[in-house]
């Protein structure tokens, strides 16, 4: 048949069943279930619930009843009411002395019942002390008159022999523990040799016989050293000095800390058990010789690892900087470095025309790229020929054409004097503009100054401002059709042409003078639209650059659709100045 158990815990449990001057706490928790409770006579310690539990913090005394529901039967006491056989136990209880309580155990106070239907095992009580005899026993459902449930009474003919019963020096084992007269042998005292209050374990004489010398404990380990018992303070000296059986335990490794960061280094440690001057305990520095490095440091741009995470610079970006050798504010495009902010005698930009002569106006009459400063030769047309020798210094003609013999140059001679006074004129179309711009090239125009129109950020080449608008030029247009074209037809991608070509040459062909350009490229299947190709160019740092040099005046672009190709759709982007 089943059982069911009803329990009062009495937690933090060495609370002492008697007086005692403590101040230390204990907690008494009781529980409840439908098969039986228990009662308190003061109501102190009553639950109205399923758990309540209650602070003993002095001397308490209180008798507790075990109470079966309807249709069980108290069956016994476990815990620290079980030596009562009845339902009725009388306590007394009190804290632990403050020393002791941190050696509190769990005692819990339990009732067991059981179903008054539960069939179960009766001993004979000849002496009526309510504990039976295991010799004799009936099993039913009903108890029997003279029976009872608990089977441990070690002598029933004799009522004042029982578990838990006083022990008397009567030659008897009084309390069923197997022990005979127990506490009222003579105590042994332990010799303390050294005077420290706690005795040799070896060495013991009864309590009549011994001396002064004698203490009641035998807690020491070494009755040699009076600096030595469980009640010393561990040193480091290599001995057990407090008794738990562990040498120096409070030891710990201190390591060298010679900058006095506060973090030392693994290689230079010491054993001791407070920490030395100039050690700690922390060994994570990465250079000992510097307070400023240390975990957790500041980062700073030094090419040093400042917080010891292994990373050097990290959190810095870096971008390009151009060596500014003659101070002008242009930079030399050939001397680059990276860095987070700028080096002393470098600057963002790299469009110095002259590089080793200062000239901030960046002025280049001929527009050959080389600045008035230091170019040994003005060709302003960019013809190949000196303006001071060329017959035509504003027009390309590397051919010097001059049919009617005047010195001026055919290119920009607008009278024949072959001719005579009746002579045809004819004007130049040098430099015109013959084009016609359509909706795809007004959307790259639009889609580009409204990109310039805003400051931007182009990666590793830095945080540009809003630029100037550009205007559509049809030779850089013609430019960057041709170079489309032969990357489509020819199945190739790349800023050098088929030929060899490079930009500069292209724009120089289509009869643009230029003093500075630019090139961006883009292809692919899906880059059918001026949006398409403009969000690749944005998104690269070199090409967004591009987009937004304020040196740029002029704009051209063209895209060269070839089925069969790799790349289907082929655009150029040309800017110029």
């Amino acid at each position: 048949m089943g059982h069911t158990r009803y329990t009062r815990r009495l937690l933090r449990a060495a609370c002492l069943a008697a007086a005692c001057l403590a101040v230390a706490s204990c907690r008494l928790v009781v529980s409840h279930d439908a098969s039986g409770t228990i009662l308190s006579a003061s109501g102190l310690y009553s639950c109205p619930g399923t758990t309540c539990s209650f602070e003993i913090d002095q001397r308490t005394s209180d008798t507790f009843t075990a109470e079966p529901a309807e249709g069980y039967r108290f069956v016994r006491w476990e815990g620290i009411c079980a030596r009562f056989p009845i339902p009725r136990c009388e306590l007394t209880l009190a804290p632990l002395p403050p020393k002791w309580a941190p050696f509190a155990q769990d005692i819990e106070v339990s009732a067991e019942f059981e179903p008054l239907s539960a069939t179960r095992t009766w001993y004979r009580d000849e002496d009526g002390d309510f504990y039976g005899s295991a010799s004799e026993s009936i099993v039913s459902v009903e108890q029997p008159a003279g029976f009872v449930a608990l089977d441990t009474d070690c002598d029933d003919s004799d009522a004042e022999t029982y578990p838990w019963a006083r022990e008397r020096k009567d030659g008897q084992d009084n309390n069923c523990n197997g022990l005979v007269d127990e506490g009222f042998r003579d105590a042994l005292l332990y010799l303390d040799h050294d005077g420290d209050g706690f005795g040799d374990p070896a060495i013991s004489v009864a309590a009549a016989d011994a001396s002064r010398d004698y203490v009641r404990n035998n807690f020491d380990c070494d009755d040699t050293l009076a600096a030595v018992n469980p009640a010393a303070i561990e040193v480091l000296d290599s001995l057990d000095n407090d008794c738990d059986g562990i040498i120096d335990e409070a030891v710990s490794i201190f390591f060298r800390d010679v900058d006095g960061d506060g973090f030392g280094v693994h290689d230079w440690r010491m054993e001791a058990l407070e920490a030395p001057a100039g050690f700690v305990t922390r060994d994570t520095d990465c250079d000992d010789n510097n307070s400023a490095i240390y975990p957790g440091a500041e980062e700073q741009l030094d090419s040093v690892d400042n917080n010891c995470d292994g990373t050097v610079d990290e959190g810095f970006r870096l971008l390009n900087y151009y060596l500014d050798a003659d101070g002008d504010g242009y930079g030399d495009r050939a001397q680059v470095i990276q860095a987070a902010e700028a080096p002393e005698g470098y600057v963002r930009n790299a469009s110095d025309n002259c590089v080793d002569v200062a000239n901030p106006d960046q002025r280049d009459s001929d527009r050959d790229g080389y600045g008035d400063a230091c170019d040994a030769l003005t060709d302003s047309d960019r013809d190949g020929i000196a303006d001071s020798a060329d017959n035509c210094p504003t027009v390309y003609n590397p051919s010097q054409a001059d049919s009617d013999g005047d010195g001026i140059g055919d290119s920009c001679d607008s009278v024949d004097n072959n001719a005579g006074s009746g002579g045809s004129s004819g004007g130049s179309t040098a430099g015109t503009n013959l084009c016609t711009m359509t909706a795809e090239d007004q959307a790259m125009l639009d889609a580009v100054n409204a990109f310039r129109a805003e400051p931007q950020g182009c990666g590793n080449e830095g945080n540009f401002p809003a630029a100037a608008p550009l205007a559509w030029n049809c030779q850089l247009e013609t430019a960057a059709y041709y170079h489309s074209m032969d990357m489509a037809e020819n199945n190739y991608f790349s800023h050098i042409g088929l030929n060899g070509s490079n930009p500069g040459q292209r724009i120089s062909s289509a009869g643009y003078n230029w003093s500075t350009y630019g090139e961006n490229i883009s292809a692919g299947t899906y880059r059918s639209t001026v949006q398409s190709a403009m969000d690749s160019w944005i998104n690269s740092d070199g090409h967004c650059a591009n987009l937004m040099n304020p040196n740029f005046r002029d704009l051209g672009a063209a895209r060269y659709t070839k089925q069969g190709s790799t790349y289907v759709n082929y655009w150029t982007q040309v800017f110029a100045r």
